[in-house]
């Protein structure tokens, strides 16, 4: 098994071994460059951001619009790519930015999404791992981030975008504390990647043989729930899932108990969320669920904002155990994303 791991640590799935070196080396080449296109927002007018990706590159853009809607009054949205084309919002423009994102450039939805902003005259930026890519190309800006870190790299855009716009807008003293936080996470993902491997193989031993998991989340883990309850769990695991907004699990899918005693993800936030999502454990262990809890309670000294880069390396190492012990050992083989199958178009490489 060691064999095996030594091989997921080289794999593109497992990002968990470059996340704190990764992070630290882009904040410090893009931070400055990042917050000053919050300044140019700001000074420029714009009036709308627009937040657009598919599947990962989705659900890491939707911090960008939690924390404008939190801390500025500058209106956002965050879309699949080709909703943002089917809406066809009429606020869509010349004061305008989109944020795109996609780790290989060439994914068919937001390619397409980022032709119909360019048509209607954004300001298009893309978030790809390298700038010589479709999108890298076709953007009128690109933030390339070279690196397997698909998942925390963009969500540290979005984030130091948001909170930077939020300090210039007036709001230093709620954001400043978090972007300092921002800055000294690598070091805690570096000790992460250590000290989470064996506990995360005695869990996935646990579950080995279980064929469905629910992942609920709530508030800031929202975005990280989605991504491992349906990107992680149903895409590299090959077993059944679902995501639900915690709150949302009390609103009819709580009457499954009646009959299925699921395994359940849950994440718990320290922020405003935690006492409801707490009230959704003891519902979910009252009926005898198994469950798997992710808590941001264990990492006291960082800011609550800051959830989905804490709790993404304990969750991947989990994922990571559990392939393997479900006889996935080339964790970034496929059978059907990236062959061609799922995704229509010159130039396309993904799904």
């Amino acid at each position: 098994m060691e064999q095996l791991i030594e091989k997921a640590i080289q794999s593109t799935l497992f990002t968990a071994p470059v996340l704190g070196d990764d992070l630290e080396r882009f904040l410090a080449e893009e931070g400055d460059r990042i917050r000053n296109l919050a300044r140019q927002a700001l000074v420029d007018g714009v009036q709308h951001i627009y937040w657009v990706g598919s599947g990962n590159s989705w659900v890491n853009l939707y911090s960008g619009k939690y924390l404008l809607d939190r801390f500025t009054t500058l209106p956002s949205d965050v879309f699949t790519s080709y909703d943002f084309i089917w809406r066809n919002p009429k606020r869509l423009g010349p004061k305008s930015w989109v944020f795109l994102a996609s780790f290989s450039g060439g994914t068919e939805d937001t390619v397409a999404a980022l032709r119909h902003a360019n048509a209607h005259t954004a300001h298009t930026i893309a978030l790809v791992n390298k700038a010589d890519s479709l999108m890298g190309r076709e953007a009128k800006e690109t933030i390339a981030y070279h690196s397997k870190a698909l998942y925390i790299l963009p969500l540290a855009i979005a984030y130091l975008f948001a909170l930077e716009y939020a300090r210039l807008q007036g709001a230093a003293g709620e954001v400043e504390p978090i972007i300092r936080g921002l800055f000294d996470l690598p070091a805690l993902l570096r000790c992460q990647f250590v000290e989470q491997k064996e506990p995360a193989r005695q869990l996935a031993e646990q579950f080995k043989d279980e064929r469905i998991f629910y992942t609920l989340a709530s508030g800031p883990l929202w975005g990280l729930g989605y991504k491992f309850g349906l990107t992680v769990f149903m895409e590299n695991l090959r077993v059944h899932g679902s995501f639900m907004d915690a709150t949302e699990f009390r609103h009819g899918p709580a009457e499954m108990f009646d009959r299925e005693k699921p395994s359940m993800v849950l994440l718990i936030g320290t922020d405003e969320s935690r006492p409801i999502v707490e009230r959704v454990q003891d519902l979910c262990a009252a009926h005898d669920a198994r469950l798997l809890i992710y808590d941001m309670a264990d990492y006291p000294g960082v800011h609550p904002l800051l959830a989905p880069f804490v709790l993404m390396i304990p969750l991947q190492w989990f994922a990571v155990w559990s392939a393997l012990l479900r006889g996935i050992t080339d964790l970034d083989e496929r059978v059907l994303m990236g062959r061609g199958i799922l995704g229509r178009g010159q130039g396309i490489t993904w799904p």
